[in-house]
């Protein structure tokens, strides 16, 4: 009985990823592609010669960014080299007001790594931007680049809790590959065979 609870919860979750597109679930909807720029890499006046990979892009209007990544992170530079100043609350409404389609009119600044939460994998700092006439639908920005790096609503929310009950990781909901979850799916396995075993043993004993 133990068993089928968790062979149920494994199905009633599949069917919710198997039918629920993946990219509504990540809030592609809600996003706004950010128009075309022009930008002339004669303004970026510096060198960086340990970079495994530059991004270049606009931040605020007329504002180049240049991310400098290592094997460890990906620091965030002006054109000229100087390091970044985080993005302040009214910068990151305007771009949220911007990159996003439910126009945001509050946010939260984000600097602590919560196991389990919304944002979690995303480099901090962070800010949280909602609508306050609707939120439950939230985007995560990087407070240095400026960029949505999540958004997140109800669905996101159902298949965040269904993933934790299918892979059974209750608490950062991201660990595959743990002891209970290898338990039951041996207890499955020993489920799925005794069950072939007593349908044969049942169909052999009724034609005595």
């Amino acid at each position: 009985m133990l068993t089928s609870v968790q062979l149920l919860l494994w199905t009633i979750s599949g069917i919710y990823f198997a039918f629920v597109d993946i990219d509504y679930v990540r809030g592609g909807q809600f996003r706004v592609e950010a128009d075309l720029v022009h930008i002339d890499l004669a303004r970026i006046d510096h060198q960086y010669p340990a970079a495994r990979k530059l991004t270049i892009l606009e931040r605020l209007p007329g504002e180049i960014i240049v991310g400098v990544h290592s094997d460890v992170e990906v620091l965030w530079r002006g054109e000229n080299g100087a390091p970044l100043e985080a993005l302040n609350e009214q910068q990151a409404l305007m771009l949220g007001m911007k990159r996003t389609s439910f126009s945001p009119d509050a946010a939260e600044w984000v600097d602590n790594d919560v196991p389990g939460s919304e944002y979690r994998g995303a480099p901090l700092p962070l800010w949280r931007l909602w609508d306050s006439n609707a939120p439950d639908r939230v985007a995560y920005m990087n407070a240095m680049s400026g960029e949505i790096l999540a958004v997140r609503h109800e669905a996101w929310r159902w298949w965040d809790l269904l993933w934790s009950l299918h892979i059974m990781s209750y608490s950062d909901r991201d660990t595959i590959g743990n002891w209970l979850l290898k338990t039951f799916s041996l207890l499955a396995l020993l489920t799925a065979v005794l069950g072939l075993w007593l349908y044969r043993e049942t169909r052999r004993n009724a034609t005595f």
